[in-house]
């Protein structure tokens, strides 16, 4: 292979290696393979035996609110509270292009953007929904306004703003 070739060959590997790169899905708190509609049913199947409540919550890797949101449920002043009252179920949009009959069938309105949620009792009964984008700035909420959040679907079955 003649010298000259060679700083070329580089060049389109390293290009081919970022496209590659690219293409792939970010990594997140959603499955981007799973099955939304078994992970429901599931979910709802553990919610009637454990008496919780279901979270379906709709959103995509590449929401940084959305990411933000899972991670606030996994922070201990709001995970114990999440692991004895839910059963989570993440339901991946990819860029709006996926699963939306899912949001559609819990009358889940996206239009005040993502993340948002549907939230099922332990008997299948739809508590509420958070159609006016209560979660779609998680990235300005703290795991206390989650909780509070939180306490209020359990305890009140309402949709209410974090504060």
């Amino acid at each position: 292979m003649p010298l000259s070739s060679i700083p070329r060959r580089i060049a389109l590997s390293g290009l081919l290696a970022i496209l590659t790169l690219g293409a792939q899905t970010p990594a997140g708190p959603y499955d981007t393979t799973a099955d939304a509609h078994k992970d429901i049913a599931a979910a709802e199947q553990r919610a009637k035996a454990s008496k919780k409540y279901v979270m379906v919550i709709f959103g995509a890797n590449w929401c940084k609110d959305c990411v933000v949101l899972h991670k606030l449920l996994d922070e201990p002043a709001t995970k114990a509270y999440v692991d004895a009252h839910f059963e989570i179920v993440g339901v991946d949009l990819g860029r709006f292009d996926k699963q939306m009959d899912i949001a559609k069938t819990l009358k889940v309105d996206l239009d005040k953007g993502i993340p948002a949620a549907a939230f099922l009792a332990s008997d299948g009964s739809s508590v509420g929904n958070t159609n006016n984008g209560e979660l779609e700035p998680s990235r300005n909420y703290h795991s206390e306004m989650i909780l509070h959040f939180l306490h209020e679907v359990v305890d009140n079955h309402k949709i209410v703003k974090p504060q």
